[in-house]
């Protein structure tokens, strides 16, 4: 990985470009499209993966030398990659979802978390029915809600529901503009719009990158690592190391940060955590970690904001597997909160996911080959 000063010789014109390209009203776009879809684990290809195909061709990506696979190697994942020998980014494309158990009485199902629960008040969601096809649609609006140790959907009497038909937990994006604060399905669509729109801008700068966008993040719920990011299991196992991956997911601050920007009401900027759920994630090596402290926080004042994430929760993701694949592995995220409709709904704030997507691409130009490298 090359230090910054070195990039920034070989590209004067870097970051003037990164903030040209990517801007709020891009980013904001690209979200509400992925965030609005439903995407239950292990079905995101079919869903979400469409939507991001008609991004890719509505962008001409492909005569811009981009390759998008749907489903690539039956791993139920998507890649968008760029030339060859650069960095690896992952970001889950599925979201919170549940399972039909059994019926309770007309109206309202059991059902088996294919996550961690974490709301402790009554949630939106909606029931997503998939056709032999793979064509789907949303069947209706529901509520989740936990009761004496059961997980429950509530839903219209006159629907009737079936084994098969996949629950999610859901709210419509929403964005206030006088602050930048974003509510909605953001686990991680959020990071999945900021790791697409960080992949447009290495294209078009010229920087290698392959994005993997993984179907099925969490998983069963359980204590153990082996439970989760099985989607990156089952593509990371057909695939070489990048030089160095970063992994893109939902991160939380320390009660200090969260008073400070005022509960997202005020842009943190991108987070860039050492670990993941007090070290039963991955680790990142200490000399790569202290790389991107020294590359990225002085950018700062180059309109692209990075800080060292002290004190917050960040939960384990895909970086579960990725370090089982490769000790090059890093955690670059965006700040929020509700990451599972804990508490209320998720938030974010949209220049928090504008420094998220240029630091990515300033990451992936630090690890594009250089110049004479036998790697292209």
């Amino acid at each position: 990985m090359r230090n910054i000063a070195s990039v920034l010789a070989d590209r004067p014109s870097l970051i003037d470009d990164i903030n040209r390209l990517v801007t709020p009203e891009s980013l904001l776009q690209v979200l509400r499209s992925v965030a609005d879809t439903p995407a239950p684990s292990g079905t995101s290809s079919l869903t979400r993966g469409a939507v991001i195909q008609s991004w890719f061709e509505s962008r001409q990506l492909e005569h811009a030398g981009a390759v998008l696979r749907r489903d690539a190697f039956e791993s139920g994942c998507d890649v968008l990659t760029n030339g060859e020998g650069g960095i690896g980014i992952l970001a889950h494309l599925d979201e919170v979802s549940y399972l039909l158990r059994e019926p309770v009485r007309p109206g309202l199902w059991q059902v088996t978390p294919y996550c961690y629960h974490l709301a402790e008040e009554p949630t939106p969601a909606r029931v997503v029915r998939f056709a032999p096809d793979g064509t789907w649609s949303v069947l209706c609006h529901a509520q989740i809600s936990l009761e004496e140790g059961q997980h429950l959907v509530s839903h219209p009497v006159e629907v009737e529901l079936r084994p098969g038909d996949r629950v999610v937990l859901a709210t419509p994006l929403a964005h206030d503009p006088d602050t930048g604060r974003v509510t909605g399905s953001l686990d991680n669509a959020a990071g999945v719009a900021a790791a697409l729109l960080a992949s447009e801008t290495m294209l078009r700068c010229g920087i290698a990158f392959s994005t993997y966008l993984t179907d099925e993040e969490e998983g069963p719920s359980g204590a153990a690592s082996q439970t989760i990011s099985r989607g990156a299991a089952r593509l990371l196992s057909r695939l070489d190391p990048a030089p160095l991956t970063v992994a893109v997911d939902i991160h939380g601050l320390s009660s200090v940060d969260l008073q400070r920007n005022d509960n997202f009401r005020r842009p943190w900027g991108a987070s860039l955590a050492e670990y993941s759920s007090r070290g039963k994630g991955s680790v990142a090596r200490p000399d790569i970690y202290a790389s991107l402290v020294q590359a990225l926080e002085p950018l700062s004042s180059k309109g692209i904001h990075v800080r060292a994430n002290v004190g917050g929760h960040v939960p384990r993701s895909d970086d579960v597997v990725a370090m089982l694949h490769s000790n090059r592995v890093v955690i670059l995220g965006y700040p929020g909160e509700n990451r599972h409709f804990d508490r209320g709904l998720p938030a974010t704030n949209l220049q928090d996911l504008v420094d998220l997507a240029r630091a990515l691409v300033v990451v992936g130009a630090m690890v594009h080959p250089s110049p004479g490298s036998d790697r292209s």
